[in-house]
């Protein structure tokens, strides 16, 4: 990636005070920085005054983290766990771009989902014709990402510090609770009405949270990007019978209820033993805010443990 910065000034006679007066604030910001990204060499503000960013766990995150002075996002409602998101204009799940136009953005954060084929959902495309894009990485591990987008952006030293207070609280839990991450059995799973599915794969945010936590997990089958077929009812006592804990990757509490009725569910030792822990919110990806948030639960679920 290639960065460098330069200045753009206006000089402004008596008309060019009048044409200035009709142009959107952020036609005169002075900085830029040239950027080499996925989609070429191109200038972005040093100093953006209005960001989008797309999706709220991969790009809304980072964005908050690093300082940005983010205006809106799409994709979902943003975790409660998320700091700073009240006011932020939702501009849905699948993207209206004249929506994105009416903002005003001077910079959009889009996560690279996007290739060949164009998406609603994450449309770098098209929104490269409102603001100059920024993609953030969504299948590299949550650090890698962070860093890379905090290089682009000039905010190494924020990256930096935000992902101190992580590493801060995974050394304090992995000390507090050192008998039970080396001799529990713990694992993160998504229930539904009637199926259940392990969060391992190696894409998920748990999966890289437990493995900083040097915990003792089910590991993801060999190239499992993402999670599991579904468990079969009949099968739960095979996969999980082992299992001494269990976070449940839900929305809700009602997203567990389904389960819950099956007596196979219910003869798990962790949910005998009142092992588990319900998410509430969506933590199968994320960035630092939910990474922190997965350390609290498994915190929590070690401390029923002990």
């Amino acid at each position: 990636m290639s960065i460098r910065l330069n200045r753009r000034s206006f000089t402004l006679g008596t008309a060019g005070l009048a044409l200035g007066a009709m142009l959107p604030v952020r036609a005169f910001a002075q900085e830029t920085r040239s950027v080499t990204t996925i989609y070429g060499t191109y200038d972005i503000p040093a100093s953006p005054q209005r960001v989008v960013a797309v999706d709220s766990r991969l790009d809304l995150q980072p964005a908050l983290a690093l300082g940005l002075p983010v205006i809106g996002h799409g994709h979902s409602l943003p975790a409660r766990w998320v700091p700073n998101t009240q006011g932020l204009e939702y501009f849905g799940a699948e993207i209206n771009i004249e929506q994105v136009l009416a903002a005003d953005p001077d910079l959009i954060i889009c996560a690279d989902y996007e290739k060949e084929q164009d998406s609603s959902w994450w449309p770098a495309r098209r929104l490269r014709e409102v603001a100059p894009v920024v993609p953030t990485s969504a299948q590299l591990p949550w650090k890698d990402a962070l860093r890379e987008l905090a290089h682009v952006l000039g905010r190494d030293g924020q990256a930096d510090a935000a992902m101190a207070d992580y590493d801060a609280l995974i050394a304090d839990i992995k000390s507090r609770r050192a008998e039970q991450i080396a001799t529990k059995t713990v694992v993160t799973l998504q229930p539904n009405a009637a199926d259940v599915f392990l969060s391992t794969g190696t894409t998920m945010l748990p999966t890289q949270v437990l493995a900083d936590l040097g915990a003792k997990t089910i590991p993801p089958g060999a190239n499992q990007p993402y999670m599991t077929d579904a468990i079969p009812a009949e099968g739960l006592g095979d996969a999980l019978g082992h299992v001494d804990g269990l976070l449940l990757v839900t929305g809700t509490d009602a997203d567990v209820a389904g389960v819950a009725e099956m007596t196979t569910w219910q003869r798990l030792p962790a949910v005998r033993a009142g092992a588990t822990i319900n998410s509430n919110g969506n933590v199968n990806y994320g960035s630092i805010y939910s990474a922190i948030q997965i350390a609290k639960f498994m915190d929590e679920l070690y401390g029923k443990m002990a």
